[in-house]
């Protein structure tokens, strides 16, 4: 039976040349590696000597695709906590991440790594265009979204129970006796925050409160301190506020306590998304846990499970949340 130094020497070529080839390792040139596995084949080099078919090669790399002009990963609580599980599960499965952070700027191209097809499939985090989303798609490689939504049917996606999460925390601000309550988030340009705000009013009309729309603010791109200092700045103040996530309404806190107010006495606020920050603050903040790292680990199992079957699936998985209770929401008593 033929072996790698057979190979190594019809195709003129190292061993270690042979080995990359046949290993789907990215540092050959693509001519190379056609010829090489033309006379792997051409010499019956058997599969089963090196364990993967070589009409099927793997690269048993993962690409992880991350927006850089959110900010930066490293200070961003919720994403790089999406990083951690997937990259626990991928070593769990003897796979290997490749990063790329996407720039604001695109060429319209796709990234080199899918390009040069060195991975088996790629992983979506956070907000991107739908034409970029789109043309992944397209180019047929097994691919999955993690919050927020994609509008398209033909990709698999991993979702937060958004607008759940958003009920809970406005039902526990009505069990708790307010009715003024105010929602502060980013702009609704993304399915997340749209979703967190009709959680929010489902919840008030669900217990017969009209929605104040003085109480809410979206519009912008103002961070939770700038609206913070907006409602508080009117005539008239909601006892309570959601925030759409936990970076606002740590931001929006210190507001509170700078224009002399206490927290929960005289404003309770509910995050959302648990970072462990919330748990810092004085007091601990009330939010809605997210499992950041369960996603990153269930968008790799549905890679993993397509590369598997040789299907690329379309399936929806919608993550549960938890209201955690902790010191920033306080029971109004009746007048």
């Amino acid at each position: 039976m033929p072996g790698i130094k057979d190979i190594a020497r019809a195709a003129n070529v190292s061993l270690s040349a042979v080995s990359k080839a046949i290993n789907g390792k990215p540092d050959i040139s693509e001519a190379t590696r056609e010829r090489i596995l033309k006379i792997a084949e051409e010499m019956d080099y058997h599969p089963s000597a090196f364990g993967r078919s070589l009409k099927n090669m793997r690269s048993e790399n993962i690409g992880v695709i991350i927006r850089r002009d959110l900010q930066p990963l490293s200070g961003n609580p919720f994403y790089s906590r999406v990083l951690e599980g997937i990259e626990g599960e991928l070593a769990i499965n003897s796979y290997s991440l490749v990063l790329h952070l996407l720039p604001k700027q695109q060429d319209g191209r796709l990234p080199k790594m899918l390009r040069e097809k060195k991975v088996d499939g790629v992983i979506l985090v956070g907000p991107m265009e739908n034409s970029f989303v789109g043309d992944i798609i397209k180019s047929g490689l097994p691919a999955v979204v993690v919050d927020p939504r994609h509008p398209s049917g033909d990709v698999t996606q991993v979702l937060i129970d958004n607008e759940r999460g958003a009920y809970l925390a406005t039902q526990h601000l009505i069990d708790h006796g307010h009715k003024k309550i105010g929602f502060i988030s980013d702009e609704l340009n993304r399915d997340s925050f749209i979703k967190r705000f009709s959680g929010f009013s489902n919840a008030l009309k669900d217990n017969g409160i009209v929605l104040d729309k003085s109480f809410v603010r979206t519009a912008g791109h103002e961070q939770g301190s700038e609206h913070m200092k907006a409602l508080l700045d009117a005539l008239e103040i909601p006892t309570a506020i959601l925030f759409a996530n936990d970076l606002n309404a740590l931001s929006g806190c210190a507001v509170i306590k700078d224009m002399g107010l206490s927290i929960p006495d005289d404003m309770s606020v509910v995050g959302f998304d648990d970072i462990f920050l919330s748990t810092m603050s004085s007091p601990s903040l009330t939010t809605v846990r997210v499992y950041k790292e369960e996603m990153g680990s269930i968008a790799v199992r549905n890679i993993l499970k397509s590369l598997k079957d040789g299907i690329v699936d379309s399936s929806t998985t919608i993550v549960p949340v938890k209201l955690i209770e902790r010191g920033s929401v306080s029971t109004l008593t009746p007048s």
